[in-house]
């Protein structure tokens, strides 16, 4: 007799599997490019950065979303997530030190990607 999957099992092992993917989803994987920012431009980065989050929560509520479509979205708000906490993180680090004048962010191929989108930049 074969064992019958309930809907709660399946429904627990697709929760099971979505927490796996956040995990995987949190960690950068290996650096690919460096950008450098100015601080004169770091206001304006984290104004686009922001922008590009309410676009996200605006289409989160209202859009109806397939399971594919909200795997997809929760992953590009997890490689945003990650990107707004590198860009933070180095301008802080930057601005404590009140020596330079510009930090630099190693990034993901991903994360890069997304920035140069938000940014403007051109691969060269």
């Amino acid at each position: 007799m074969e064992k019958q999957i309930t809907g709660k099992e399946i429904r627990k092992d697709m929760e099971y599997l979505v927490k796996l993917l956040h995990k995987e989803w949190e960690r950068s994987g290996k650096t690919k490019a460096q950008v450098t920012v100015s601080l004169s431009d770091a206001v304006e980065i984290e104004k686009r950065m922001a922008g590009v989050i309410q676009d996200k929560q605006k289409q989160l509520e209202n859009e109806e979303l397939t399971f594919q479509q909200s795997m997809e979205l929760s992953k590009q708000n997890f490689v945003l997530l990650r990107l707004v906490k590198k860009v933070k993180k180095a301008e802080e680090k930057t601005v404590k030190k009140a020596v330079d004048t510009e930090f630099f962010v190693e990034l993901d191929k991903e994360e890069y990607k997304l920035f140069a989108k938000i940014v403007g930049t051109q691969e060269g």
